[in-house]
């Protein structure tokens, strides 16, 4: 059964097409595209129609890839930045008018749970805690005795860079940076309580991928060197003091960073080294294996 599933966050629209047979997926192609559906929505509340339009070139460029890879069962969702929006209906609408496909918004914990499902392809003991940093908000997931918790906190890349980063094409300075950490540090102390402090961390998303990237000095991205690469808390703040001294054209040619993601980049740094601090981790284990694949697991559940 061949698959296809979308995932249309506030900083890139991320596409997975999947071959299933015989309990096996085999990936027949990968896509992402930054465009920052998210811009401005932490301060109006309303989708920009440039970003919009963004959006919309990239889904039409997918539906065409679909079409391409002849794929039947698609599911495609939405998540913060489309959860945050009074608009919403407008992109909704009109990305299928042009290409027949719908999108789901998805609830901050449903994203949590597809994630959980993916990572699951992995996960061999209770003992974890998922890390999922996006462009607008960050998905926790972990066991507390024998339930699975799921929080959604409003703390992602797009939404501190442009809360608290003035002018992100220069170096950022250490009292910008300290704005994040403490916005940062406030909300996971306030909204987080996870009682058991010795969890093995799971990353996923774009973040704690690109970080992973930029570790290596990958030239190219090779999800094979990425998945299960391991991070320490001493590497993440390394990374970030390095992207912090530079302006952002120093930044996009920083090998594994890619140049969209160069002016968030900083800011999603922040967040991971206060989440790994707040929550004594000492490293993190970098998956692949996120919400796309829990969309498809989604997918072949139903028709099973």
């Amino acid at each position: 059964m061949r698959i296809g599933v979308i995932d249309i966050g506030t900083n890139s629209c991320r596409l997975l097409i999947l071959d299933y047979n015989n309990s096996k997926f085999k990936v027949l192609k990968q896509g992402l595209i930054i465009t920052r559906l998210g811009e401005g929505v932490d301060s109006t509340g309303r989708l920009k129609e440039t970003a919009m339009n963004r959006v919309e070139k990239a889904l039409e460029n997918y539906a065409v890839e679909l079409e391409n890879y002849g794929v039947k069962k698609t599911k495609i969702v939405g998540t913060s930045a489309l959860r945050d929006v009074s608009n919403a209906s407008i992109l909704l609408d009109g990305v299928y008018r042009k290409t027949g496909l719908r999108i789901e918004i998805i609830s901050g914990e449903e994203e949590a749970v597809y994630n959980l499902q993916g990572a699951m392809l992995d996960l061999v003991d209770d003992n974890f805690i998922l890390i999922d940093i996006g462009g607008g908000s960050t998905e926790f997931i972990w066991q507390d005795s024998d339930s699975i918790i799921y929080k959604s906190l409003n703390i992602g890349s797009v939404r501190m860079t442009e809360r608290h980063l003035k002018d992100t094409s220069q170096p950022i300075s250490d009292n910008e940076l300290l704005a994040i950490e403490q916005d940062v540090s406030k909300t996971i102390i306030e909204k987080l309580n996870i009682k058991e402090n010795s969890l093995q961390a799971v990353g996923l998303g774009g973040t704690i991928t690109t970080l992973a990237a930029v570790n290596q000095r990958l030239l190219d991205y090779d999800p094979d060197k990425i998945h299960n690469y391991r991070l320490t808390y001493e590497e993440i703040g390394d990374i970030k003091q390095e992207l912090a001294d530079k302006t952002l054209q120093q930044r996009k040619l920083v090998p594994g960073l890619q140049p969209g993601r160069a002016d968030v980049i900083i800011a999603g740094t922040v967040i991971l080294q206060v989440i790994m601090k707040e929550l004594s981790l000492d490293e993190v284990i970098v998956s692949e294996h996120d919400i796309l694949y829990g969309l498809a697991k989604e997918i072949i559940k139903a028709v099973d």
